[in-house]
């Protein structure tokens, strides 16, 4: 017999029209209690297997709700990698940015960028992306452009005005942002991602942290 509910989980859902859009800090607080729940039950059970039943039942809300303000539950990965960027990209829009050192700002980069690839949900998530994508090939699609490459677009225009006012010497804006994020990623994440060590300490995350960017500063640094 097929699984109704599963199917009716997995797939958009017409709502209801005449129930007014609601903008109110008790929806945004619903909304990001959804992100959170869908976080967790993505880590425990993969894309596939993940019930959007569950993650209502997780975050206390509705389905109706759910398909109301992310409709499906591919809608709703995709909010929650956009929202992980953003949380990366925050020191990249600040308004004070120009005048910022471009050393002090690289270090809050990586120390975002730090605290999501060794967060164990967002490990999960990149585990799923990986193991899951050949069959959801929208997984990765969405991974890739609500992800890294919004990041990485936000670097090279920072790096790249820094070099236009002769901050920084950067002729290859795209190649020195590349090897930042993979140098930020480097053995000490695949070998936390794969099971092959714990996560580590604070401590030595900061000195990974300091390491790269001073690497990535020497890249920069005018003939």
């Amino acid at each position: 017999m097929r699984d109704v509910r599963r199917e009716c989980d997995d797939q958009p859902m017409t709502t209801d029209l005449t129930e007014p859009a609601d903008d109110t800090p008790r929806m945004a607080a619903r909304r990001q209690a959804m992100i959170d729940a869908a976080a967790a039950v993505f880590f425990e059970h993969g894309f596939e297997r993940a019930s959007l039943s569950a993650i209502v039942r997780r975050s206390g809300g509705s389905l109706s709700t759910l398909y109301q303000l992310f409709g499906s539950k591919e809608g709703l990965f995709e909010a929650m990698i956009t929202q992980r960027c953003a949380e990366i990209m925050e020191p990249l829009t600040a308004p004070s940015l120009p005048d910022q050192c471009p050393r002090e700002t690289l270090m809050r980069i990586a120390r975002g960028l730090m605290g999501v690839l060794m967060d164990p949900e967002a490990q999960g998530v990149w585990r799923m992306v990986m193991g899951e994508g050949i069959k959801f090939p929208r997984l990765p699609e969405i991974y890739f452009r609500c992800g890294p490459d919004p990041l990485q677009a936000a670097m090279i225009r920072y790096l790249g005005d820094l070099h236009e006012r002769g901050i920084v010497c950067c002729p290859d804006v795209g190649a020195v942002v590349s090897a930042f994020c993979g140098m930020m990623q480097s053995d000490l994440f695949y070998r936390t991602v794969t099971g092959m060590r714990p996560i580590p300490e604070p401590d030595e995350i900061e000195r990974h942290v300091q390491k790269m960017v001073d690497l990535v500063m020497r890249m920069l640094a005018p003939g």
